[in-house]
């Protein structure tokens, strides 16, 4: 599916577009639909960069387990406004959380706490050393900027597997636990099998 408008086409695969109806269908806790919103929130924080820096993408793609922002102008950023972009995402989640705990000292409401923690998570979460989030972008900027990339791969592969490993025994301590709760040990594999292609491409 795609929406076009002037200067930007945004296309959804059918997988995702079914995922998210599905579950905003079945999930009365409107829990999911918190979760989408947060998710919308940190894609804004990197989209906002993005045009404060002038290089609002063209193209947005959206699939079931990643999207991708169309980054022509990156190579011709420095590292101040590149960082930026790659860690914006994390600070609207940020910013996020800290209205929601603003907004918690007047109200109390569990969809409060629900966007609270759905934002909270996501800037943990994207915050990892790991290559394919933002946290293991921006540290591959500045190892970059200070060694060479071959060297640079090195340590961010390395890093990203330590940090790998325990979330990977994390996700399968979770299933046998919960005997259905599969979506730590399934976002592990994914980002493991995500960084070996992607090193298999390069």
């Amino acid at each position: 599916m795609k929406l076009r408008t002037k200067n930007l086409t945004v296309e959804i695969s059918f997988p995702l577009a079914a995922a998210i109806t599905a579950v905003l269908i079945i999930d009365r806790s409107l829990s999911s639909a918190i979760c989408l919103i947060s998710v919308v929130i940190h894609e804004s924080g990197h989209l906002f960069a993005l045009y404060k820096c002038k290089a609002f993408p063209k193209k947005i793609t959206l699939t079931l387990f990643d999207i991708a922002i169309s980054d022509t102008r990156k190579p011709l950023r420095n590292i101040k406004d590149e960082l930026t972009v790659v860690m914006s995402g994390i600070t609207a989640n940020l910013t996020a959380v800290i209205i929601c705990i603003g907004l918690k000292m007047e109200f109390d409401n569990e969809y409060l706490d629900y966007f609270l923690y759905s934002n909270m998570t996501l800037a943990v979460f994207n915050g990892l050393p790991v290559y394919t989030l933002d946290g293991g972008q921006a540290l591959n900027i500045i190892l970059c900027r200070i060694t060479t990339f071959h060297r640079a791969e090195i340590i961010l592969n390395t890093i990203s597997f330590i940090v790998l490993v325990p979330m990977f025994i994390a996700g399968i301590l979770v299933l046998f636990e919960s005997k259905y709760n599969f979506s730590l040990l399934l976002i592990s594999i994914y980002l493991a099998v995500l960084i070996i292609s992607d090193r298999k491409k390069g």
